[in-house]
């Protein structure tokens, strides 16, 4: 394939991060545009959420020459242990895969950059894309100035400024269109594991696991204040702690919360308070783009697909861009090659972000277990979800081809119990 000139990418995420390493061959000069200043960008504290890498992410992150960096700090994985109150009594539900890992983000932030670094592909931090010309294919940035480009890449966030600009300029739709959602704030620190709180949060010393506590503290239940916690052990022992809460509750109410959940796992209010303190405050949104490009520029990550992650958002983030990639390579006709990612790939994320916000709004317990039970019973594959991205076969269209499938297949057998059922006694 002839070089293209100029590739712009507007975000250094992963997502950005692993598009300039994949694509830099294809492309004569490669820039990065990130609108977090330096120091933000590579701190090692703080953004704690922790990632469970699919083996199709992986295969992509070794192609990239990555992840040898990544997994050199790697925690083991049991899987996620759902909390539920049934008339006031606590039930665990588990769902487990064997061979799996959890890795801090932000260092595979700091492993990506230093691949980016190695390969000399610049990146612009401090950025403010101010406009893009997308019939010219003109990127202006504050500082740098009007920046042609054959391919723009947003990938640059929930918040995204290509998908802004896209908005105010595409043809076919009405600015409100590409919309965003807000769902819940969010809080995440990290508590040092030990004793009772290791215990009770990451297994003890049988796994490593993600607990989810989708009930209200039962001290406050009018307070929306829902907990994941994941137990890390690279590069030392600690509980990853998000909480989810509604906008109603306030930062200072919130830490009174947490307090009086997490207060008696630890050794001091003291200790409570300085690991507060170190935490992240952020916000769930989710995006509704109807379209993932207009002319040379293409919406990636959660800039066109974001959405409330229990693992699988980044994961789709960087699949997609393998998807895209093996598009490119594969047509001769950019244009064309854009159409075919969006018809194809693009729209299996649209009816995926459908389910992630129906998960958001806490209303997706009938679809997964009963898509789970019709795993067990070998009649379905297992719900993308819970581990159904994290098998070794996983491609993405062919899969949401399956799930779409598999969700009636679910509604019949599940409903079709209670019919046998009468029948039976009927014909006794």
């Amino acid at each position: 394939m002839k070089k293209r000139i100029n590739l712009v990418i507007v975000g250094t995420g992963p997502v950005g991060m692993v598009a300039a390493l994949m694509f830099k061959q294809h492309f004569e000069k490669v820039i990065l545009l990130e609108r977090q200043s330096k120091e933000r960008f590579l701190q090692t504290h703080g953004f704690t959420f922790p990632i469970v890498f699919t083996p199709a992410s992986i295969k992509i992150l070794k192609d990239i020459g990555v992840w040898d960096g990544i997994k050199s700090q790697r925690s083991e994985f049991f899987g996620v242990v759902v909390h539920k109150r049934i008339f006031g009594k606590e039930f665990e539900f588990s769902s487990s895969q064997k061979g799996v890992y959890s890795h801090w983000r932000n260092h595979a932030i700091t492993k990506l950059y230093e691949r980016v670094m190695e390969e000399e592909i610049p990146i612009y931090f401090n950025a403010r894309v101010e406009d893009i010309d997308f019939n010219n294919k003109i990127c202006r940035e504050a500082n740098l100035g009007g920046l042609p480009f054959d391919l723009l890449l947003g990938a640059d966030g929930i918040n995204s400024q290509t998908r802004r600009l896209m908005s105010k300029a595409h043809p076919d739709f009405d600015e409100k269109e590409f919309g965003l959602t807000f769902l819940d704030n969010w809080y995440a620190y990290r508590l040092p594991s030990r004793d009772v709180l290791r215990e009770k949060f990451a297994g003890g010393d049988r796994f490593w696991a993600s607990n989810v506590f989708v009930d209200n503290l039962a001290d406050h239940p009018s307070e929306k204040f829902r907990i994941v916690t994941t137990g890390m052990r690279q590069p030392m022992e600690e509980i990853s702690i998000l909480i989810k809460h509604s906008a109603e509750v306030n930062l200072q109410r919130l830490k009174v919360l947490n307090e009086s959940y997490f207060g008696r796992f630890v050794e001091s209010k003291q200790e409570l308070d300085a690991a507060w303190e170190s935490g992240y405050a952020g916000r769930f949104e989710q995006v509704r783009a109807p379209t993932f490009y207009l002319n040379n520029v293409l919406l990636l990550g959660d800039a066109a697909h974001g959405f409330e992650s229990t693992g699988d958002l980044i994961n789709l983030g960087i699949i997609s861009v393998g998807s895209f990639y093996e598009i490119y390579t594969r047509q001769s006709d950019l244009n064309a090659a854009l159409k075919e990612y969006d018809d194809t790939i693009g729209e299996d994320l649209r009816f995926y972000a459908k389910f992630s916000y129906r998960r958001s709004k806490e209303k997706v317990a009938f679809e997964v277990g009963s898509i789970e039970f019709a795993a067990r019973l070998g009649l379905a594959k297992r719900h993308p979800t819970l581990f159904g991205i994290y098998e070794d076969d996983f491609e993405f269209s062919s899969y949401m081809k399956a799930y779409k499938r598999d969700i009636l297949k679910a509604k019949l057998l599940v409903f079709s119990i209670p019919v046998v059922l009468l029948l039976l006694l009927f014909l006794r």
